[in-house]
């Protein structure tokens, strides 16, 4: 299969094991983003995949060519892959033109012009070639770096962290042209990132990997999202609320209505985590329980509210709720609150995956095969 296919991978520095039997595909044509919090071995996984460290345990596969294992090293230069790092690494000495034919070694002159011009103008710098590094914005030595990585044509294209360097506003515009860029290119690309809401919106799929160097999780961001199998995959994204139950006919109690507790058996103690946008607020009487509002923070787009429960079991408790912008408590009043279950979550006490399936647990060879089949199969 085209693009690229790591199988169980381990790797440890000293004692110290950052990568234990991780496997995964990136098809040839498609973004899939390594997802994890710092130090659980997503820019080491890259590193290893881009030749610049070797291998200790395991296979790198580029476009059916086996490139590495623990008795073969080919070179990253004899790999036909696109690097891209975190602080862009672009020569300060040379021009923004001469930063980009840098790497297009047997082509004449005019031929590295030619297409190193045709990469810029992709990216929208084609009117800067003749500027130093210093003399751009960040989002613009972002977009020279990307021209330089897609101008030698490589089979592989590798970015580590490549939007962290830009402030916010920025950040936004520059991930859609990186994306349009990328997607005209079909190049296969594997992007590692610690931002949710990056892989969300670039990535056809997505890898989360876990504190221990493995991945818990692989599968389309709507699946990621709205389907997690982890408990650690479920907190990724943002505030939860967490309530502690046991199972009993199929279903956990919580303070805002029943969840079902899907395939958990009776008895089994679980979390119940519930995003701050699953719990809805109401100003009749929805079977839910009354509460009153904490405080408020108006985040834009919508607003963060913290709510204390005024009856039922429990009634101290505080919660995290997410409302639409224009919601006034002031207004509203009684309030009453339940859950809507597309946004509550159930897993085993102690934050164990829902099923003990392959695609979850083994993360390396087999495993991940599985979970690739399994979506391409969905398409």
């Amino acid at each position: 299969m085209k693009g690229l296919h790591i199988y169980g991978v381990s790797h440890s520095y000293g004692d110290n094991q950052v990568l234990r039997n991780v496997g995964l595909l990136v098809p040839a044509g498609e973004l899939v983003c390594l997802l994890g919090p710092s130090g659980c071995g997503k820019s080491t996984l890259l590193r290893l995949a881009a030749g610049l460290e070797p291998l200790q345990q395991g296979s790198v596969i580029i476009n059916d060519v086996e490139v590495a294992n623990k008795d073969l090293f080919v070179p990253p230069e004899r790999r036909r892959i696109g690097l891209m790092f975190q602080d862009y690494a672009l020569f300060p000495h040379l021009k923004v033109i001469d930063n980009v034919t840098f790497g297009l070694v047997g082509m004449d002159k005019k031929q590295a012009h030619e297409r190193a011009m045709d990469m810029l103008d992709q990216v929208g710098m084609g009117h800067h070639i003749d500027k130093h590094p210093h003399m751009l914005s960040g989002g613009q030595q972002q977009r020279v770096a990307l021209a330089r990585a897609l101008a030698p044509g490589p089979e592989l294209l590798l970015l580590d962290e490549p939007f962290s360097g830009l402030d916010t506003s920025m950040r936004a515009r520059i991930r859609e042209q990186t994306l349009d860029v990328l997607k005209r290119a079909g190049v296969a690309t594997l992007m590692v990132t610690h931002d949710p809401e990056e892989a969300m919106f670039m990535a056809d799929r997505i890898k989360v990997m876990g504190e221990q160097g493995r991945i818990l999780q692989a599968g389309r961001p709507h699946e990621i999202f709205y389907h997690p199998k982890h408990e650690f995959v479920a907190r990724l994204f943002g505030i939860m609320n967490s309530v502690d139950g046991v199972v009993i006919d199929g279903h956990v109690t919580t303070p805002f209505g029943s969840v079902s507790a899907g395939a958990i058996n009776d008895g089994d103690e679980v979390t119940v985590l519930v995003r701050p946008e699953g719990i809805h607020l109401t100003d009749d009487q929805t079977p839910g329980v009354s509460v009153e509002v904490q405080s408020m923070h108006l985040l834009g787009h919508d607003s963060l509210m913290r709510v204390r429960m005024t009856e039922g079991p429990g009634n101290a408790g505080e919660f995290h709720v997410r409302v639409h912008n224009e919601f006034d408590p002031a207004l509203i009043y009684p309030i009453h609150a339940h859950i809507d279950p597309e946004y509550a979550f159930v897993f085993p006490l102690g934050g164990g995956p829902i099923f003990d399936e392959p695609d979850v647990l083994d993360d390396g060879a087999a495993g991940e095969n599985l979970s690739i089949n399994q979506d391409t199969a969905a398409e």
